[in-house]
């Protein structure tokens, strides 16, 4: 359900933290680290629910842990519990809130203490998780907008052929037409991606940097395909949106496979969720 990181120098301490959650919550995924060097590689790899770590740690402190997680984008919304047998007073209390961290527990950790911060960090968790889905909600909407309003252009596009086929245009009439139309596809297709990418950075603001940081050789057309498909949308409704067919938009779908190294068996819009 929940993914929890738990951080202590101390194996013993680690250990009391891990076996109250796995008691309490045995269908949370618990991932454990000793140096907050080990635990920001985990949290970049695993993006964890919730944070729960040591204070006074040799190398890089609690405080200096916490401030790195806030101080990146993708960690940044991570909250973070802090745990110390030391630091006991209001003042340290203060410099642990202002680094970043949601809550402070004393040790020895009490198991009752340790269940409520846990439960009032698991509500901020699911109001994030909340908006997020509310944001993707909305942009999903746009997406499908977009596509109905493009298939009517379409249509609309069509029935202009048909309408100067019938009534004969003279040439120079046919080529304004044609000038025209040509100017319509190139508005449709512009004012489509552009409203649709507003939305979807509105919604997912890091996604294109952190897939380009991770991919720096895709195309823009890819990182466009790309995020379509982070929304879940199908095959025709990206073909109507981008203004191409849907054979178009499988061939596309097929080389972002191949430059991101996955294979048929694995779910690409999954694999992208992770960024």
């Amino acid at each position: 359900m929940y993914k929890i990181l738990v951080v202590d120098d101390h194996v013993e301490s680690l250990q009391v933290i891990i076996n109250f959650i796995k008691n309490a919550h045995p269908d949370y995924t618990i991932y454990q680290a000793i140096t907050a060097k080990l635990a920001i590689k985990i949290a970049d790899m695993k993006l964890p629910d919730l944070i729960i770590t040591d204070w006074d740690m040799p190398s890089m402190s609690g405080v200096e842990l916490v401030k790195y997680i806030k101080s990146q984008d993708k960690t940044k919304d991570i909250p973070v519990i802090m745990a110390t047998g030391v630091m006991l007073t209001s003042a340290n209390l203060q410099i642990a809130l202002e680094a970043g961290s949601i809550d402070y527990i004393r040790k020895p950790i009490d198991p009752i203490e340790l269940e409520a911060r846990m439960h009032s960090a698991i509500k901020l968790i699911e109001e994030h998780k909340s908006r997020i889905e509310f944001e993707n909600s909305k942009l999903t909407e746009s997406a499908l907008y977009l596509a109905r309003n493009n298939e009517f252009m379409v249509d609309v596009k069509k029935k202009l052929a048909n309408f100067a086929s019938f009534v004969k245009l003279k040439d120079v009439e046919q080529d304004m037409l044609n000038l025209i139309i040509d100017e319509f596809d190139e508005k449709v297709k512009s004012d489509s991606w552009e409203r649709f990418e507003l939305a979807f950075k509105s919604a997912h603001p890091n996604f294109n940097k952190y897939i380009t940081s991770a991919f720096p050789d895709l195309t823009p057309s890819e990182i466009r395909l790309a995020n379509f498909i982070r929304m879940g949308m199908s095959i025709k409704n990206i073909a109507s949106v981008l203004y191409q067919s849907p054979d178009s938009i499988k061939v596309a779908r097929s080389r972002l496979r191949k430059k991101l190294d996955i294979d048929t068996s694995r779910n690409l819009e999954t694999f992208l969720s992770k960024y």
